[in-house]
């Protein structure tokens, strides 16, 4: 090729850099033949990506990753690094690799692991010290762990001092590590829990935006004590929730039904959502714990309610006949439809009595009545709205 031809090699290095990031690591590294523009030129990539499928083993993964970051240009930031694992094993190669690049100062680090290695013996525990690795510039941390023998504890004893978004999978959360995140804004938390404890307790100033999933632990106790909370998120949890959240404002509980749901009041919640299935009669607590819960909904403007909570309110109405409309200030209710998984699919509808019809509206009466009708059975919000019930 023609000089004049290679447009690329005369682009700015910045440009190039960019270009560099959005391919493999592999390839990326193999553009130091070009030419002697491009022969180092990967040592100051901002973005790295790294994964097993690319090598045939974890340790031909470990030596190239270690040699990409040990002869990273120290002057370049390292802007983010991902690393997807799956192997039979391979634990302490992905330790390795992510304390290392937490040495280099990285902004966004993402890790997922997925090792399928099953011995005789369960629950051996791994020990993460985060805290070896320089990481006060750290603002975005991801990690995911999933296998069947080892169980990642994570602990830190110094403070990430820039870290605000972080997403744990599979995780066990160390007592204080959170307290070791003073600008942590941002929390997502998917089958985490503390060691040898049943309860999970998130404390912290400064949280704004709280996700709460699992998918298999078994009844947990939550206590949420965020004073700055603005947004929370609960799906599949079957437990016992205690919030002290004064200044939250959007609320999402989808799945099972918590067992018992206690705060000290929603003073600026103004939008709730309750995607609660298979609900049983007003004989179990379920009833108590929604009923209790919309008690709280005094400032709600925008609320939804899955056609499963309409049908519990019905059996509840001696629950209700006596106690005054809490939804003072409703703008909006929406009844969210359920599409059952039959043969053909048939939408449940649900009549709503005119005891729960006059609980839930007669506070608000110029608050819009919809039925959204959803398309696939784990939609919540999907579909059109249709006018009345």
């Amino acid at each position: 090729m023609n000089v004049e031809d290679d447009r690329l090699s005369v682009l700015p290095d910045d440009l190039l850099l960019k270009i560099l990031s959005f391919v493999g690591l592999k390839d990326a590294i193999g553009t130091n033949v070009l030419s002697p523009r491009w022969r180092y030129l990967w040592k100051s990539i901002p973005h790295l990506d790294s994964s097993s499928e690319d090598f045939s083993t974890t340790d031909e993964l470990s030596d190239f990753v270690t040699h990409v970051l040990s002869h990273r240009n120290n002057q370049a930031q390292l802007s983010s690094f991902k690393l997807y694992i799956r192997a039979k094993y391979g634990q302490d190669v992905a330790l390795r690799i992510m304390n290392h690049a937490l040495s280099l100062n990285v902004r966004q680090l993402n890790i997922k692991c997925l090792f399928t290695y099953f011995p005789d013996y369960f629950g051996k525990i791994i020990n993460i010290p985060l805290s070896l690795s320089g990481s006060q510039t750290l603002k975005h941390l991801t990690l995911s762990w999933f296998s069947g023998a080892d169980y990642l504890i994570l602990a830190s004893t110094r403070e990430f001092s820039s870290l605000t978004t972080l997403h744990l999978y599979n995780i066990i959360l160390s007592d204080g590590f959170l307290s070791m995140c003073p600008n942590l804004e941002n929390l997502t938390l998917h089958h985490c829990k503390m060691p040898g404890s049943e309860v999970l307790t998130i404390c912290h100033p400064r949280l704004s935006n709280l996700t709460l999933l699992d998918a298999n632990i078994g009844a947990l106790t939550v206590n949420v004590v965020t004073p700055k909370l603005k947004d929370l998120s609960i799906t599949k949890y079957c437990g016992e929730f205690r919030i002290i959240a004064p200044d939250l404002a959007s609320l999402l509980i989808r799945g099972r039904c918590p067992c018992m749901f206690s705060t000290d009041g929603f003073h600026s919640l103004e939008i709730a959502q309750l995607s609660l299935h298979s609900l049983k009669s007003a004989s179990n607590s379920n009833g108590y714990t929604i009923i209790g819960l919309l008690q709280e909904f005094h400032n709600v403007k925008f609320l939804s309610l899955s056609v499963d909570v309409i049908q519990l309110l019905n059996s509840c109405a001696e629950l209700i006949s006596h106690r005054p409309s809490p939804l003072a200030k409703l703008e909006s209710l929406k009844i969210l439809s359920k599409i059952l998984c039959v043969i053909w699919h048939s939408r449940m509808k649900v009549c709503m009595s005119t005891k729960v019809r006059n609980y839930l509206l007669n506070s608000s009466p110029k608050a819009t009545l919809t039925e959204v009708l959803r398309k696939h059975c784990c939609d919540v919000g999907a579909g059109a709205a249709r006018d009345s019930i």
